[in-house]
């Protein structure tokens, strides 16, 4: 019992990882492109800003995709084999690269 118990702590761990990561990416994302801190290099029209605000979008990425990572991570986690983590790593990319879907509004 105790190593299934230990086999699914470290399934879970497979999509914790990510959250340290993703959170120093965030903290040091929003630092790049606050122009309190950083002055006119931060001007939302500066190349400095659009390539911070794009790590910046792709760390929160992460946590807007909670749930999936979670579905993708702990079934990955509880495989045999250690090859599988790379779909994890797959996943994340994917989501990063695929902008998110908007709704339409609808007009009354």
């Amino acid at each position: 019992m105790m190593q299934k118990i230990q086999k699914f702590g470290g399934a879970m761990f497979t999509p914790v990882l990510l959250f340290a990561f993703a959170g120093v990416m965030v903290g040091i994302g929003t630092l790049c492109t606050t122009e309190a801190v950083l002055g006119p290099l931060a001007a939302p029209t500066s190349m400095w800003y659009l390539v911070w605000n794009v790590v910046l979008q792709g760390a929160w990425c992460v946590f807007n995709q909670l749930p999936l990572l979670f579905v993708i991570g702990l079934p990955i986690g509880l495989a045999k084999k250690q090859a599988a983590r790379c779909c994890m790593e797959a996943l994340v990319s994917r989501l990063h690269s695929t902008p998110p879907r908007r709704r339409r509004r609808k007009h009354s």
